[in-house]
Order: C-alpha cells, then structure tokens, then sequence
C-alpha cells in the first residue's frame, strides 16, 4: 500500500465523504479535489525577515546591482519625466538618490567602483566615470526603450531593448562607450547576461540569443513559449532563463538545449509573472516577480521554494548578499532580507 503524509491522509479522508444532492459518491469531482489537495502541499514555502528600509523614489526601481561588499547602485525612475540614479555606500543600511535624466533609467551595470553605464528610455546611454558624481550622455539614434546593460570588460558594452513586442535591438560598443553599433531584430529584447569570457546571452520575446563574439554576431536558441524578460549564468554551461508569463527555461549544455522546468501558460499552474532571475553560486539562484513573488533554488534550478511573507508589491529588481539580499519595487519601495 502506497504511503502518504499524514496531511495527505486526513485531507483524503475527508474527500471520501463528499456527495452529489442525490446522496451518490462523485468520483470524478473527489479525484479532482485529490489533485489539487496533492498539488498546493507539495508546493514548499518558507519565511524570510523583510525590512523597509526606505520609501527610495515615488517611481520604478528598475535595477540594483552589487558593485562590492558595501556599494549599491541602481536605477529607474518615470518612463516620460524622469531617470533616477541610486546609491549606497554602506551595504544597503541607507541609500541616497539623484535625478541625472529626464527619461526613465532601466538597467545599469558597472566596469568598476568608478566606471558605470545606465540605459534607458528613448534610447538613450549614460556613463560615469567618477562613481555617479558626472555622467557622458549619448543618444542612440534608434529611439527606443533600451531595457538592459551590460559591462562585459572596460572596452565592450552591450545594451538590448526594443518595443512592440516584435521590434529589438542589440547596441555593442568595443571602445568603452565611445561609439556604438547595432543589429536589429524581429522580437523586443530584455535579459542580458555573460556566460564566459566572449560568451553572452540575450533573450526576448519568444526568443534567446547567443553570441560568442562579445556581441559581434548572434545565434538563435531552441527556446519559445514566453517574453523571456530575464537571464542569467552561473557557468559557461549552466543557466536560467524566465518568463513574464511565469515559465522557467534551464539549459545545462550552455544553451544548445533549454529544458522547461515550468511552464507559464499551463492551466493547472497557479498565475506567476516573473521579472528577474539572479545566481548566487551555481547551486543557489533567485527568481523575482509581481505581488511579491520571490522564489529560492538550492540545487541550481530543479526546484524551487516559494516564500511566503515578502512585501507584497511588484519586485523589479534585486541583488543578494552573503546571508539575504535587497530587493526594489515598482513602487518605489527598498528592503533588505534575510534569510532563515
């Protein structure tokens, strides 16, 4: 005889006993109801600590990215008016803000503590070379959101982006923001990511892209089924990618196969919208999303724990420490967590 938990028994035991008004016994309605009793316990949760630590801007925190054990920075601000630039010099206890653009920053990436690149709407690129203090300003002439940044070394900048869903870009710059190149494609772009050395992936609306020329020539993936908004490596080999509808893509052959861990379009999963996915190690790797959703692996993507008491606002970007991490929202929120 097959064993179950206890919870599971009881939970069976009740079902037995559920009737139709003419007193008959529904088997299909009990078989259904034992499904999804089966589904929501095996679904693991756990309970972090959250803490505020300040309301950071009235808009979008679009991005953070951990520069060192103590420096923070971000970006985002509101898509028409204003492009925001975050700080913090003491590892997340306080952050400052200034305005540096009048269109909304969405990425930022960094070639050292001096060295930043911010892109955002418009199709605009910002850099820094005196860790926030001035800001380069080049105007891209394809006038589109650029969504994501990426420093792959002090010479070569990647930024993708894009619109309509079915029109992207890729801009590459080989002399550290000095000039800029482009390729256009047929589907809007979000996550960027470095998996080696001349290795980068890009992924999309229905679409992962690879390169292995810094940026100078791309290749298509075996993936669809979602706008991958967000990727990233742990390992030239080893990846995720996620979905805004809420699939989780993983390859472990450096995405020349994409194995659907979840599939965001399937009826029986519950409605996830994910934003960010983040390595920690290569066993330990972050998803973020909407209304709260933060989801744990610990065993490189395979599975996932999903947290129960975060705040519960869209999270849009987050960055992680030794024992936690912060989180920021797109209600202009800052928290830390830690974990238990």
């Amino acid at each position: 005889m097959k064993k179950f938990p206890a919870g599971i028994l009881c939970q069976l035991s009740i079902i037995r006993f559920i009737k139709l008004p003419n007193g008959t016994h529904c088997f299909a309605v009990n078989c259904l109801l034992i499904l999804l009793l089966l589904f929501t316990s095996c679904q693991k949760k756990t309970e972090w600590q959250f803490k505020k630590i300040s309301k950071l801007s009235s808009y979008e925190i679009s991005d953070l990215k951990r520069v060192n054990d103590t420096f923070i920075i971000g970006c985002g601000g509101e898509r028409y008016a204003r492009g925001e630039f975050y700080f913090s010099h003491d590892n997340g206890i306080s952050f400052s803000k200034e305005e540096i653009i009048n269109k909304q920053l969405f990425g930022i990436d960094f070639v050292n503590a001096d060295s930043f690149f911010a892109c955002g709407y418009d199709g605009k690129i910002l850099n820094s070379t005196l860790a926030g203090s001035d800001w380069n300003f080049y105007q891209h002439n394809y006038w589109r959101a650029l969504k994501n940044i990426l420093c792959v070394n002090d010479s070569t900048i990647i930024s993708c982006g894009g619109g309509g869903f079915t029109s992207g870009i890729i801009t590459r710059s080989h002399d550290g923001g000095a000039t800029y190149f482009s390729d256009t494609f047929k589907a809007e772009l979000r996550g960027l990511c470095v998996a080696g050395e001349q290795t980068i992936f890009c992924s999309g609306y229905g679409v992962i892209y690879r390169s292995d020329d810094a940026g100078e020539n791309w290749q298509q993936q075996k993936a669809e089924g979602d706008f991958f908004v967000s990727i990233d490596f742990s390992s030239a080999e080893n990846g995720i990618a996620v979905g805004l509808s809420g699939t989780i893509l993983k390859t472990e052959n450096g995405g020349v196969d994409w194995q659907k861990i979840r599939n965001g379009n399937s009826p029986i999963n519950q409605s996830w919208k994910f934003r960010r996915v983040i390595f920690k190690n290569e066993n330990e790797v972050y998803i973020a999303g909407d209304a709260g959703l933060l989801l744990k692996s610990t065993d490189g993507g395979n599975n996932w724990i999903k947290i129960k008491n975060t705040p519960g606002e869209n999270i849009f970007s987050i960055t992680l420490s030794d024992h936690g991490g912060i989180i920021g929202t797109q209600e202009g929120n800052i928290y830390n967590f830690l974990e238990e």
